[in-house]
């Protein structure tokens, strides 16, 4: 198994179910699509808004869930046997999208725009691909401040690891300011665009299962590799540690707060 694809099973089972599943059904709840639709799950990662999607609305006429990793499509796939609809599954790069012009009805994203490197050519690209009038949401990842989890995720990692493993934590809230938002929807073309900072609480049974599986998740895994086992049961340690106003039990419940954009090409 390659390291892209046992990071991709870590990142489904640890924080799909905490982080990524409760943000699609909200997407989904504010745009929702409609029997006939042709949908569009743009960097759809391990999946979770196409079987949202698929959950809620059987009757779309396709949902084509693409993005750039090969590790995290496959785990798409293998956790989306058997959904209702028909899904196409596309390794392909934001900025340069495989799609004719207007051929979707409606699109979402979610926690991806602050990754890409060409923010602007990945929003011209969906529209582009977008029918006139198609709306879109997004949710994209509010400041370390508002966010205690990341917070404390990324001063473990400085503390215990290095600045590298903690900016791999920065990243995440790397497109903070909401008129920076609106600007690149703006000037993409998109109109009507509404932006709401949206606050969910989180949860999770065990903080100690889940901080161990976060610190060697997507971001910031391969930064652990090589690390002695008392290095990294410090940085848990203190993650954990980080997060004790958000811990009863054993059991955490926390804010996570991200800007919610709603769009029309």
């Amino acid at each position: 198994m390659s390291t892209s694809d046992s990071f991709a099973k870590r990142y489904q089972s640890v924080l799909v179910p905490v982080i990524f599943e409760p943000w699609a059904r909200e997407l989904v709840a504010r745009v929702g699509p409609r029997p006939g639709d042709h949908v569009l799950d743009l960097a759809c990662g391990t999946g979770a808004v196409t079987r949202e999607v698929a959950k809620q609305t059987p009757d779309v006429a396709k949902i084509v869930a693409a993005d750039h990793s090969s590790g995290m499509l496959g785990v798409a796939r293998s956790q989306s046997q058997g959904l209702s609809g028909d899904v196409d599954w596309i390794e392909a790069d934001a900025a340069n999208l495989p799609f004719s012009e207007n051929r979707f009805d409606l699109a979402y994203c979610q926690q991806a725009l602050q990754f890409f490197p060409d923010r602007p050519k990945a929003l011209s690209e969906l529209r582009r691909v977008l029918k006139p009038k198609a709306p879109v949401a997004f949710c994209v990842q509010r400041e370390l401040a508002v966010n205690p989890l990341l917070k404390a995720q990324a001063e473990a990692l400085d503390a215990h690891v290095g600045k590298a493993a903690a900016d791999a934590v920065r990243a995440i809230c790397s497109l903070p300011d909401r008129e920076d938002l609106r600007a690149l929807f703006e000037n993409a073309g998109f109109e009507g665009v509404q932006i709401e900072s949206v606050t969910l609480m989180l949860s999770h049974p065990d903080v100690q299962a889940f901080t161990r599986g976060a610190l060697g998740g997507m971001h910031t895994g391969d930064k652990l590799s090589g690390l002695g086992n008392d290095q990294i049961e410090r940085a848990i340690e203190a993650f954990v540690a980080g997060l004790d106003p958000f811990v009863q039990n054993g059991a955490m419940l926390f804010p996570h707060t991200s800007h919610v954009v709603v769009a029309t090409a």
